[in-house]
Formats: structure tokens, C-alpha cells, sequence
């Protein structure tokens, strides 16, 4: 009999240990997010003699996240700049892309959170001054998260534009650059 309920003691010790280890399981239901970021990339290739062009890129990014993986689809406006002194190429493109990141820990954890994300679309020709052309990114760079919730990120930033008939080459015009970049994650 005493090994009967020693036995009934020790299933339901058991099973009132798995259970409350079930319950401090974080849950990974999936979230909205927006990302936002403004970045600034030095062209490191000559896609015409001479001359690296730098740009300036807007980028928004709505998607869902679990706890440290996001997806989601992006919108961004980039303008391309000459460094040439005697004018040069200037153009604009406008891409829709697909993204995904990944970061070291959760999001909803405060403090300094780090993260890579990549990202890959094409910018069609919507309006007359703009552009055409396959587009990729990949970053690496911090997240900061206030006392408040507020987070904001600091990003160093590979992007590569191709550009579909361009008027000063012939075929396609490959673009390649390194930048900084900052932004908001909500």
C-alpha cells in the first residue's frame, strides 16, 4: 500500500513539474511590425568610367514577427547621385522588395539587441525619371530599446542596383555600394 501512494505522490509531483514548466514557455504568436530607415551607401564599383555613384535611400518595411524572425515586404525610394564633378549620372528608383531578419535575442527584450536582415525586390519603371532593375541588400547593425519601448537602430549596409536600359550604357548597369543607415522599429 505505501508503495501505491508513494507511486501516486510521485506522478503527481511529476506531472505538476512539467506542467509549470510548460507555462514559463515564452509564446510565439506572430506580431506586426514596421521597420523605417533612412541610409546613406558610397559606391565602391565604376559602373561608368570614373565615376562612383552614392545614394540615398528611404526604405519602409511592413511585415510579421515571431520572437528573433521577421518577414515581411518593403517600399523604397533610392536616388543616385554622380560623384563626378562634371555632372554626371543621376537617376532614381523606386523597389518593391521581400525581406527577413534575424536577431540575438527577442525584440521585446530592453537594451542593445543585435540583428542581420537582407532583402531582395525589383524597382519597375512607374513614373517617367525613374529607373528599372533588379535590387539586394544586406545589413548588419544594433537595435536600442528605451526605458520607454521606443526602439531605434543604427545599421552598416551592402546594396546592389542593377539598372535595365540605361540611357549612358548599353545593357545593364550594375551598381554596387556600402553606407550606414539608421531608422525606427515598431
Amino acid at each position: 500500500m505505501k508503495s501505491l501512494i508513494s507511486t501516486i505522490y510521485l506522478l503527481i509531483a511529476c506531472s505538476l513539474i512539467s506542467y509549470a514548466q510548460e507555462n514559463q514557455k515564452t509564446p510565439t504568436k506572430l506580431r506586426f511590425f514596421n521597420r523605417t530607415e533612412l541610409s546613406y551607401t558610397f559606391g565602391i564599383n565604376e559602373p561608368f568610367l570614373g565615376d562612383k555613384p552614392n545614394a540615398l535611400h528611404v526604405k519602409s518595411v511592413f511585415g510579421f514577427t515571431l520572437p528573433k524572425v521577421g518577414f515581411g515586404l518593403g517600399l523604397e525610394n533610392a536616388s543616385f547621385k554622380s560623384t563626378n564633378t562634371n555632372g554626371g549620372a543621376n537617376f532614381n528608383t523606386i523597389a518593391f522588395t521581400g525581406n527577413i531578419h534575424f536577431l540575438a535575442k527577442p525584440i521585446e527584450e530592453d537594451g542593445i539587441n543585435f540583428f542581420i536582415k537582407g532583402g531582395a525586390g525589383y524597382a519597375p519603371r512607374i513614373f517617367r525619371g525613374y529607373d528599372k532593375g533588379f535590387t539586394y541588400e544586406a545589413a548588419t547593425g544594433l537595435i536600442i530599446t528605451t526605458k520607454k519601448g521606443s526602439r531605434y537602430f543604427l545599421q552598416g549596409i551592402y546594396h546592389y542596383q542593377e539598372v535595365n536600359d540605361f540611357i549612358l550604357s548599353n545593357g545593364k548597369l550594375q551598381i554596387k555600394s556600402v553606407g550606414a543607415g539608421v531608422g525606427t522599429w515598431f
